[in-house]
């Protein structure tokens, strides 16, 4: 049976751990999103403009191991792993692992991928490694 004593002991430690972890849950040094905007602000900081959003940027300012959502087309299957992916600005290749499932990606069909760029040592953009893809 617990005594008087220890029952309190468990119940502040508690009630001091419950306290602790509230105070860490939420991400700390960023602003709130206004209560008056019409779009909730997104994380502050970061600079989003810089971020290819077409093949042709991607080409031109994308840099090794960075990540990029893009929309477009897959046109043409150049080997196993290997397609086309073809937005209104340009071409690039593009590799869909086989250890996935990408049956949902179809021909000429209008997709949204998140990829990332593979670039060689001389600065030329070689492919897209695409990590997802959902059809729009």
């Amino acid at each position: 049976m617990l005594t008087k004593k220890t029952a309190v002991s468990i119940v502040s430690a508690f009630a001091l751990f419950a306290g602790v972890t509230a105070l860490q849950a939420a991400p700390q040094g960023f602003d709130p999103a206004p209560q008056n905007a019409a779009v909730p602000a997104g994380p502050q900081g970061f600079d989003p403009v810089n971020v290819p959003k077409t093949v042709a940027e991607v080409k031109k300012n994308g840099y090794d191991d960075q990540h990029v959502v893009l929309k477009g087309r897959f046109t043409k299957q150049l080997s196993r792993e290997k397609f086309e992916f073809t937005d209104d600005t340009g071409t690039i290749v593009a590799e869909l692992d086989d250890d996935r499932n990408w049956s949902h990606i179809r021909k000429d069909a209008p997709v949204e991928i998140t990829a990332e760029i593979e670039r060689e040592r001389l600065g030329t953009v070689i492919e897209l490694d695409v990590k997802s893809a959902r059809a729009l």
